[in-house]
């Protein structure tokens, strides 16, 4: 059984319209979400579908132990007379981010948060990020055989099923990846 376009996208702009305070990062996943469906081939899609849980990512600081490790690093290369001025620049703003978790891990702790119920969110997500860095970096997957219509479902699955927790809505139709 499957949904006209207007009924989900009146379904899901119904809920975010309920909410008492909505997120504009939410709503822009979703709407990264749908138009996935107006990519032209199924790399596209599942990139699209991917990309739509970015948003929803919220880094978490990693702690006073990491932020001070951070703080000595910053230190040292401060120290370092043979580094340029350029890389320094740049490699402080990277040591910085080290601070917070990477988009990857706040992805998998918003799935074991979100969707708690549904043990294989989070590998489903790592696996979908795993996949979308070696689409980005090599144009193909490592593995060939890789079915990305597949992974597609079974990635828009877990967002759906994070959309209906987010929205405090039930699925008109139960997730199946």
């Amino acid at each position: 059984m499957a949904f006209a376009p207007d009924f989900v996208l009146g379904q899901l702009q119904d809920a975010y319209s309920k909410l008492e305070d909505p997120d504009p990062k939410l709503l822009l996943s979703m709407e990264i979400f749908c138009a996935a469906r107006l990519e032209s081939s199924q790399r596209a899609v599942f990139l699209v579908l991917v990309s739509a849980l970015e948003p929803l990512a919220q880094t978490a600081e990693l702690g006073p132990d990491v932020s001070s490790f951070v703080d000595e690093c910053l230190n040292a290369l401060h120290s370092a007379s043979a580094i340029a001025v350029e890389t320094k620049n740049s490699l402080v703003g990277r040591l910085r981010q080290l601070r917070e978790e990477s988009i990857r891990q706040a992805l998998l702790r918003l799935a074991r948060e979100t969707v708690p119920t549904n043990t294989d969110a989070p590998r489903v997500i790592d696996d979908a990020y795993a996949l979308r860095s070696q689409l980005i970096h090599n144009g193909v997957p490592d593995n060939l055989d890789v079915d990305l219509e597949f992974e597609g479902r079974a990635v828009a699955a877990v967002i759906r099923d994070i959309y209906a927790s987010l929205l405090k809505q039930s699925l008109a139709r139960p997730s199946a990846g």
